[in-house]
């Protein structure tokens, strides 16, 4: 497990609706299972995600929900994720 850089993945604004946030983050492909990405320069309160990768797909943060970063689930080292989160 390691910490991923917010600077190394490439951050979209998808708007806000209901006062909650949306961003979809593209990581670097040397992401791995377990790692973080501390998203707290976007999400002050909370975040939630759901992360895909080409092998392991639809699956959701496996951090807290009450926090501010994002745990990436699945079974796959050295794979590019995309996630879509969500939160205030």
């Amino acid at each position: 497990m390691a910490a991923i850089a917010l600077a190394d993945c490439t951050v979209t604004d998808l708007g806000v609706s209901n006062a909650v946030k949306h961003v979809k983050i593209v990581t670097p492909a040397t992401a791995d299972d377990g790692d973080t990405i501390d998203v707290s320069t976007l999400f002050n309160t909370w975040v939630n995600a759901t992360v895909y990768g080409a092998t392991d797909t639809n699956l959701l943060d496996t951090g807290d929900p009450a926090d501010t970063s994002i745990t990436i689930p699945g079974s796959t080292d050295n794979e590019a994720r995309t996630i879509y989160a969500w939160g205030q």
